[in-house]
């Protein structure tokens, strides 16, 4: 190894980091540049994804495809958050590789992987290096950590600082919607209070003309339309009245595994049609102090949501998954509960406007069913978030740890 090899790397990181139109973007050149200047057979990147608790592969051959998600809890992402040194396979840490190849079926002996160095910033661990290294290249080890860590140091603190800017944007968009909302709310249930009266005197009117006017066929029809549609107004308005009338919150311990598990099995069998799959997935028994009962109300909602998104679909699937997650620091941690349908998903033209009152493509719908449901996460000190692509929809419901 040449002793100009290591500047030049790094020379070339902080220009590839330049161009690239984001630091998260030039992850995928990372592995090619170590290549590049350190060959190996094999390099591979785990870094931390910006959304949930997984860390993303990103491989210097493009074969990213055939690698697997690792979760936050895998026992290889546990053993490096608190160390900075590489670990090297050889007679006196093979037992470790042993292990990571238990827990990940045989991925590093698939892999040839024989070099693990993790990659830290600002004290913050967030991703490791994988190689594969032939016995001759094993005597530059030192240097290949050395400056692989020292690229990690130039763009794990742009990612993060990218990331916090976005989240700030998505927190002060979400606060000033949310307020646009609830002053839409207060407005709204006004206005509710003020219908009911003259809806209840029409109810009442129309069915004294019935009992005056003689027996007709298209009188009746002409009345049950009339009775159909008020009835519908007020479903309406009473979900308006429900939303603008909050009693005061009943906050108790909620275990979310046995309180998802327990809500899905109240639910009437006809409800879930049998060939939709529902799956529950729980890493770990999550607590938390929430209104279980509007909490249940947001998650029937939003689960009956995407059984209608699944109406016609082939091999249908609804997974829930129950998961925490923490953003920087252990104290901002927060618990999740995910359900994601394989469903055709939400049309980009109507993405920025599901959350919006009386906003609905259903024919029979009132289009409060999610307002309401985003609204009460937010009584319960949490939040709502929608993702969705032409592979499904994914709804989360997250709630602080305390």
């Amino acid at each position: 190894m040449r002793l100009s090899q290591p500047k030049e790397f790094l020379t070339q990181t902080a220009l590839s980091l330049q161009e690239a139109r984001s630091a998260r973007s030039f992850l995928p050149s990372f592995p090619v540049l170590l290549q590049k200047y350190f060959p190996c057979r094999r390099y591979i990147l785990y870094y931390k994804d910006a959304e949930g608790n997984v860390f993303r592969p990103y491989s210097g051959d493009g074969k990213e495809t055939g690698l697997p998600l690792i979760s936050e809890e895998a026992n290889l992402i546990e053993s490096f958050t608190g160390r900075s040194e590489f670990l090297l396979a050889d007679t006196q840490n093979r037992m470790y590789f042993d292990l990571f190849n238990r827990d990940s079926d045989d991925f590093f002996a698939k892999n040839s992987l024989n070099l693990v160095i993790p990659l830290h910033a600002r004290k913050y661990f967030r991703g490791l290096l994988l190689a594969s290294m032939d016995t001759a290249e094993r005597k530059s080890v030192s240097v290949l950590a050395e400056a692989a860590q020292t690229a990690a140091l130039m763009f794990i603190p742009q990612i993060e600082a990218e990331q916090m800017e976005y989240e700030n944007d998505k927190n002060y968009y979400r606060l000033f919607k949310f307020d646009r909302l609830v002053l839409l709310g207060q407005m709204a249930a006004s206005l509710a209070h003020e219908m009911r009266t003259p809806l209840t005197t029409v109810l009442f009117e129309l069915a004294t003309m019935k009992k005056q006017l003689p027996a007709n066929e298209k009188i009746s029809s002409t009345y049950e339309t009339i009775n159909r549609e008020i009835a519908r107004a007020n479903h309406m308005i009473e979900s308006l009245l429900v939303f603008s009338k909050f009693k005061d919150l009943h906050v108790a311990p909620i275990f979310l595994r046995e309180f998802i598990e327990r809500t899905l099995g109240e639910i009437p069998a006809n409800k879930i049609p049998s060939r939709v799959e529902v799956r529950v997935q729980a890493e770990k028994e999550i607590q938390v102090s929430s209104d279980g009962n509007r909490l249940r109300q947001v998650f029937i909602n939003v689960l009956f949501n995407a059984l209608e998104a699944l109406s016609n679909q082939e091999n249908a699937a609804i997974h829930i998954r129950i998961y925490s997650e923490y953003k920087d620091l252990p104290k901002n941690i927060r618990h999740i509960i995910a359900i994601t349908d394989n469903g055709p998903g939400i049309p980009d033209s109507i993405k920025d406007r599901v959350l919006e009152p009386f906003f609905t493509t259903k024919k029979e719908g009132t289009g409060l069913g999610l307002y309401i449901s985003y609204s009460i996460m937010k009584t319960l000190k949490g939040d709502l978030e929608i993702h969705s692509s032409g592979q499904g929809t994914r709804v989360s419901l997250i709630l602080p740890a305390r």
